[in-house]
């Protein structure tokens, strides 16, 4: 709830998204993947724990559980 209107999740371009997961705490191994798949709002908020393995590469269970969580939170 900053003073300048943030833009709706489904309208942040691949920076906005890189910026929101630095901000959750995921490092450049997360980041990188995100990058490389051009992932925009739109698409994270599509993103589920199946598809952060299949199609971003992240095999690490705990941490497609937290991206995924974090996701769900920008649903709401």
């Amino acid at each position: 709830s900053s003073p300048q209107k943030k833009p709706h999740p489904s309208e942040w371009s691949v920076d906005e998204v890189v910026e929101w997961l630095t901000s959750k705490g995921f490092g450049n191994d997360v980041v990188d993947k995100f990058v490389e798949q051009e992932i925009s709002g739109d698409v994270l908020l599509e993103l589920d724990i199946n598809l952060l393995k299949t199609e971003i590469g992240i095999q690490a269970f705990g941490k497609r559980m937290r991206i995924a969580n974090a996701i769900a939170e920008l649903r709401r």
